[in-house]
């Protein structure tokens, strides 16, 4: 399939950019192994905008953009529409707008979430499932990326490491 929308996105030298997100989505995607070798690839499926609220988010988002950067405080500047552009103007140009330009936010988490169900790769002490002395401690073992920025939530996940092994040791 050709994209409808470019990969990089020109502009003038000088200008301002308001971008639609979503922090908490409710679709999930996926991370499997493909085979036992180190060098296997793995499969990862983002899965993203699979669930039709996130879809709905993220065009009241896009279009929220849109207003602000309409406004009459940035009328002065000369502000005008780039992307997705004034010719968008129905909602279903606006979902499949938004279809094909999403991206994935930079703090992705949950490969190997925490947690005692089916779904979890690591117990309460950050212990890998089935896997004697193999632990994890980043990210991955969030359940759900949090709302502010993962460097602190990370750092905590590591402290929390240390005390285990020194507990365990």
């Amino acid at each position: 399939m050709v994209p409808m929308y470019e990969p990089w996105m020109d502009g003038p030298d000088n200008g301002f950019t308001l971008l639609g997100g979503m922090v908490r989505p409710l679709s999930r995607g996926s991370l499997r192994l493909t085979g036992p070798a180190p060098e296997d690839p793995v499969a990862l499926d983002p899965n993203i905008l699979a669930c039709e609220p996130d879809l709905d988010s993220l065009v009241a988002a896009v279009d929220l953009c849109r207003r602000i950067g309409a406004a009459d405080a940035l009328r002065e500047w000369g502000a005008t529409e780039r992307y997705p552009g004034p010719s968008l103007d129905t909602p279903e140009a606006m979902r499949a707008y938004v279809r094909e330009t999403a991206i994935t936010y930079h703090h992705q988490v949950g490969t190997c979430k925490m947690g005692s169900d089916a779904a979890a790769v690591v117990d309460p002490r950050l212990r890998v499932h089935g896997v004697d002395g193999l632990r994890v401690a980043d990210a991955s073992v969030m359940p759900m990326v949090t709302t502010g920025n993962t460097n602190a939530p990370s750092i905590m996940i590591g402290e929390r490491a240390a005390e285990f092994l020194l507990a365990d040791a």
